[in-house]
C-alpha cells in the first residue's frame, strides 16, 4: 500500500490554511476531522495513524489556530464551513466525506452536512457542543467552572461568534444521514445537574438523524478520542465499513 501524505498551506479567501491529507485509498471516501474550539490538528494524533490505515484522512487548522494564519473574517461556523469546503475543493479532496467533529467541531460538521448533504456520507459527533448549552447547561456549573468556560473564548472565535455558531445550527437536522454520537461519561468539571443536562443534549443530538446510534464511553472525558482512542478508532472503522 502506497501512502501519500500531503501537508501544506493554501490561500483561502486571503488566509493561509494549513492542512494534512493522507491518501492511501481510492476516492470512495475521505474522513474529515474537525477539531474542538481553539485546538489544532495535533489533537488528532491519538487516532490519525490508525484511521489512515483503513481510509483517506484530511485534517486542518482553522483560521486563527495552529499553523494557519489569522484573518479579520468572522470565526463563526458559517465562515468556517465556507473555508473548509473551499480548502477541500482546492486541495483536490473529493467527496463523499465522513465528517468527524469534536466539541465545537460538531457544530461545524452539522452545518456542513445540512448545507451540502450530497457530499456527506456520514457524521460522527464526539462529545459535541449543543446549541442550547450556554443557556441551559453552563448556569448549572460551579462558579469557578463558569468563569473558566467563559474565559476560554480568546483563542479563536469570540464568545459572540461562538454563540452566532450555535444560532446557525438551531432547527436543522440531518435527515437520513448516518450519524454516530459518542459521549464521554466521566467529566469531573460537571455538577450532577449539568452532567444530566449534557446527557440530555447528547441524546437530542442523536435524534437529529433517522439513522443514528449513541455510544457512551464511561471512562472517557470530554476529549473522547484522546481518552479512549482505540474505542473511537473502532467506531470509525465500523462506520466506514457500513457506508
Amino acid at each position: 500500500m502506497t501512502v501519500d501524505i500531503t501537508g501544506q498551506s493554501m490561500n483561502i479567501e486571503g488566509v493561509e490554511l494549513y492542512y494534512e491529507y493522507t491518501k492511501s485509498f481510492s476516492d470512495r471516501l475521505t474522513i474529515v476531522l474537525e477539531s474542538g474550539y481553539g485546538w489544532d490538528l495535533t489533537n488528532w494524533n491519538t487516532i490519525r495513524d490508525d484511521v489512515s490505515s483503513f481510509a483517506n484522512v484530511f485534517l486542518y487548522d482553522r483560521d486563527g489556530t495552529g499553523r494557519s494564519g489569522r484573518s479579520n473574517k468572522p470565526k463563526h461556523s458559517m465562515q468556517i464551513i465556507k473555508n473548509l469546503r473551499n480548502l477541500l475543493m482546492k486541495a483536490g479532496v473529493k467527496p463523499p466525506y465522513l465528517l468527524v467533529g469534536h466539541s465545537f467541531g460538531g457544530v461545524n460538521v452539522r452545518l456542513f452536512a445540512n448545507l451540502y448533504p450530497e457530499e456527506v456520507a456520514g457524521v460522527m459527533l464526539l462529545d459535541a457542543v449543543h446549541e442550547e448549552q450556554n443557556k441551559k447547561m453552563v448556569p448549572l456549573f460551579a462558579q469557578n467552572v463558569q468563569r473558566e468556560y467563559y474565559g476560554q473564548f480568546t483563542v479563536e472565535a469570540s464568545l459572540e461568534e461562538f454563540e452566532e455558531s450555535l444560532e446557525q445550527v438551531k432547527g436543522i437536522d440531518l435527515g437520513r444521514t448516518p450519524l454516530l454520537v459518542i459521549t464521554g461519561g466521566s467529566q469531573p468539571h460537571h455538577t450532577t445537574h449539568s452532567m444530566d443536562q449534557w446527557m440530555t443534549f447528547q441524546k437530542q443530538l442523536a435524534s437529529l438523524s433517522t439513522r443514528s446510534n449513541h455510544l457512551i464511553l464511561h471512562d472517557a472525558g470530554h476529549a473522547v478520542h484522546i481518552d479512549e482512542p482505540h474505542l473511537v478508532i473502532h467506531a470509525i472503522e465500523e462506520m466506514v465499513s457500513k457506508l
